[in-house]
């Protein structure tokens, strides 16, 4: 599925999520020029998220990086051109 502008298509990743209890979400190709507290949270359904995202340029490319704030704390991050990297910590023992 590319794309996330269709609010259908983030109903579909939004079921995967919460059927496979993902702790950290790395989705490809979004397609969004901006990622925003709304499109986030429709997607993960948790009030306490953080996100890290790479702007799609026009209609290609996009990436959104969503970890679970109770398994994992996001240490650092850098976001490139054509990159983005993130360290995370595991919060579980």
């Amino acid at each position: 599925m590319r794309g996330l502008n269709c609010s259908l298509k983030r109903g579909s990743v939004r079921w995967v999520l919460h059927r496979y209890s993902c702790d950290i979400v790395i989705l490809l190709e979004s397609k969004l020029e901006e990622v925003d507290r709304e499109v986030v949270l429709n997607l993960w359904g948790r009030c306490q998220v953080k996100w890290i995202s790479l702007p799609s340029f026009g209609r290609s490319g996009g990436v959104v990086i969503i970890p679970d704030s109770q398994v994992f704390e996001l240490v650092d991050s850098r976001v490139g051109v054509y990159f983005v990297c993130c360290i995370f910590r595991s919060l579980q023992v």
